[in-house]
């Protein structure tokens, strides 16, 4: 499958591009889940989530580009999680997000950004990289499968009203 994507590292250009598609991952999950907020509500912050872990040197936000267009980005960051004592996974690199815009999926380009993140983490000394993924996302946990993540820990929720 041919992508025609390049992954690169974030510019302060691709500002605008990144927040389209952090509304389109937030909607489409919402699609999946109703207890998601609306792409918009959240966009604002969410990038400068990204943006700290960023400037702080503690992750890499990269973007996959086709043609001169940002459709897609991937951030990994590294975490440390001292109160951690059931489990020697105190240390690891996660993929707090990943998206495709949706007229660019099926193509290899999440798998393409899931790649160049392992990449990464392997070059800064990471031993585990770490993933999440809404239980309904059934493509997407697909994809993760298919370049070596393995289901880990499983949260079920309950509604009481």
């Amino acid at each position: 499958m041919e992508h025609g994507a390049i992954v690169r590292v974030y510019r302060s250009e691709d500002q605008d591009s990144v927040k389209r598609c952090i509304v389109e991952l937030q909607n489409f999950e919402r699609a999946l889940e109703s207890d998601r907020v609306e792409g918009e509500r959240v966009v604002e912050r969410n990038f400068q989530e990204l943006q700290e872990a960023h400037s702080e040197n503690i992750g890499r936000l990269l973007v996959a580009e086709v043609e001169g267009d940002v459709v897609g980005f991937i951030n990994v960051r590294f975490e440390h999680e001292s109160q951690t004592y059931l489990s020697s996974l105190v240390d690891y690199a996660y993929i707090s997000d990943i998206v495709v815009l949706a007229e660019y999926r099926g193509r290899g380009i999440g798998t393409l950004l899931l790649q160049q993140a392992e990449a990464f983490a392997r070059q800064q000394g990471a031993n585990t990289l770490k993933i999440g993924v809404l239980a309904k996302n059934k493509q997407a946990a697909d994809v993760y499968q298919h370049v070596g993540f393995r289901p880990h820990q499983i949260v079920m929720l309950k509604n009481l009203v």
